[in-house]
């Protein structure tokens, strides 16, 4: 009997009969909310950056709505995160927030583990890189600067890696370009790391089907 993490491969009715009878409506709304986002992205060019893929549950639903709305080799998906521990900053904000989410939410998936996820559902396609955003973004934008994004996914709840990423990613979209954010509105981090880079000038949208995410078009 296969197994993947604690999962039984032979299964799947189970799990999918578990989730409709016990999760809350907004779980679904949420899914809903992220497959009318890919949508408006389907025209265009340039890939998808999930940063912060923890248990790496949205990063196989992007993957998936790729897989029905698109193909496997229409775009690349990048998943950051560093698939061990939450890093801490230097913000006394962020490292209280670090420290409660370490204890509600627990450890992330291993990179291993999600890899071998996504070889069993046989999604392609995807690069996971690993390590501190604060420095494996940069590194990775020197790298391949040329790189261009049509969805980022920012779901790193601080402040310190969601300023990084604004930084870096969103001269790097296409016009049309969705960033979505999980944590706006919601966290103060994050929420005060859009507002400041955006100068409260972006206008942050939500889907009436959903309030977690916002997201903002470019």
């Amino acid at each position: 009997m296969k197994k993947i993490l604690d999962y039984q491969m032979d299964n799947p009715f189970e799990y999918e009969n578990g989730f409709y009878i016990t999760s809350h409506p907004s779980r679904m709304g949420k899914l809903l909310a992220h497959y009318e986002l890919y949508k408006l992205i389907t025209h265009l060019p340039g890939h998808i950056f999930e940063f912060g893929v923890h248990k790496g549950c949205s990063l196989i639903r992007f993957a998936t709505f790729r897989e029905l709305l698109e193909s496997p080799y229409s775009r690349k998906i990048y998943g950051f995160d560093t698939f061990t521990s939450f890093p801490k900053t230097d913000s006394d904000l962020d490292n209280g927030f670090i420290d409660m989410f370490a204890e509600v939410a627990g450890q992330p998936i291993s990179k291993a583990q999600l890899m071998a996820c996504l070889d069993s559902k046989k999604l392609l396609n995807i690069e996971l890189i690993e390590g501190n955003i604060l420095q494996s973004l940069p590194e990775f934008i020197a790298a391949r600067p040329e790189t261009k994004a049509a969805l980022i996914h920012i779901d790193v709840d601080v402040y310190q890696p969601s300023k990084v990423i604004l930084e870096e990613m969103v001269k790097r979209m296409v016009p049309g370009g969705i960033i979505v954010l999980d944590d706006y509105g919601t966290v103060e981090g994050e929420t005060r790391a859009v507002d400041e880079f955006f100068n409260h000038h972006a206008k942050v949208e939500k889907l009436p089907i959903s309030h977690i995410p916002c997201f903002i078009r470019i």
